[in-house]
């Protein structure tokens, strides 16, 4: 039983944790759970940080099959599918991811911090090396699923854009979900159709990724093409992360500036449809950085807003794409 208590699953001990899940399910077997943003909230980030815990424990599925992420979004797809969650809870997820903006809220603060996070001496020099690397291992995998693709009848346009473009995405929080909404804004269609589509190539995508990193790291363990896990060479100084102590005033400023970005984007996707705000966001971030242009000060509200969101609010995004997002007969 002490063993049980020391247990922490995002910071909560076991005990307390068990508690707020006996509250949840009670709440949703007697049908009422508020369906606004406190019920919805409360579900997705207890769910999501149960899950991935289980997930990232799990001998073989936490090395070979995605761990935490993957596991969160299966295991949410079976509650939704099997009516352990009711649908009136599913169809209130699904509008608080899309239509009430949870999604963006959330890719805001990851695309943002993520990037203005980044080590700039770093960001530039690796992207020198590596932007013609993946160009051409983009355009070798573009048209070699392509072929493959029109060779089993699929079509080369749709083998491209649901598994050459989804493997390409590498993941799903910042990978296949801005990518379903960007092809459901382009097709005029819904994008948990389309993610649920995408989701497979991902998964297995990044299961052989893994599995060939590991046959690749084994083969030319003694060879000067093994790195050694070092990819670009940079002094250790470069490497290093400040980390200044939370700061509730600046994780305001970073909110307000990562969402003025988003906006830009949106702006600007206005003048020019056919490129996704997630995208102008992309550039318009990436071109700040790459350029210095950011002061300091903001940069790393950014960055504190990022880590805020990031820590306590991936997992529980991960819940709500696979409750409202994800349809197994798809996946299978």
């Amino acid at each position: 039983m002490k063993k049980f208590s020391n247990v922490k699953i995002a910071g909560v001990s076991a005990p307390l944790y068990t508690a707020l899940v006996i509250i949840l399910a009670v709440v949703i077997a007697m049908g009422k759970l508020p369906l606004n943003m406190v019920g919805i909230t409360f579900m997705l980030v207890v769910l999501g940080h149960l899950f991935y815990f289980l997930g990232e424990r799990l001998p073989f599925w936490n090395t070979y099959l995605g761990g935490g992420s993957v596991f969160t979004l299966l295991l949410a797809a079976i509650l939704a599918s099997t009516g352990l969650i009711p649908r009136s809870v599913v169809s209130a997820t699904s509008s608080f991811m899309s239509d009430w903006g949870f999604l963006d809220f959330y890719i805001a603060a990851l695309i943002c911090g993520s990037i203005l996070g980044m080590n700039r001496k770093l960001l530039v020099k690796a992207s020198a090396k590596f932007i013609p690397v993946a160009l051409l291992s983009m355009v070798i995998g573009f048209f070699a699923t392509g072929a493959v693709g029109a060779l089993l009848g699929q079509g080369f346009g749709h083998s491209v854009m649901y598994i050459s473009f989804a493997q390409m995405a590498g993941g799903m929080g910042a990978g296949i979900v801005p990518l379903s909404k960007i092809y459901a804004a382009g097709l005029h269609t819904d994008a948990s159709s389309i993610l649920s589509q995408l989701a497979p190539a991902t998964t297995l995508g990044n299961i052989f990724a893994i599995i060939g990193a590991i046959v690749l790291a084994r083969g030319f363990a003694n060879t000067k093409f093994n790195g050694h896990g070092v990819l670009i060479p940079v002094d250790k100084d470069d490497l290093k992360k400040s980390e200044a102590p939370l700061d509730p005033t600046k994780i305001g400023v970073g909110m307000m500036l990562a969402f003025a970005l988003f906006l830009i984007g949106v702006i600007l996707n206005a003048f020019i449809p056919k490129v996704h705000s997630y995208a102008f966001m992309i550039i318009i971030v990436f071109v700040l950085k790459a350029l210095d242009i950011v002061p300091k000060p903001l940069e790393e509200a950014v960055v504190m807003f990022n880590r805020v969101i990031m820590t306590n609010l991936t997992h529980a995004v991960l819940a709500g794409i696979g409750l409202s997002m994800i349809d197994l007969s798809s996946l299978a």
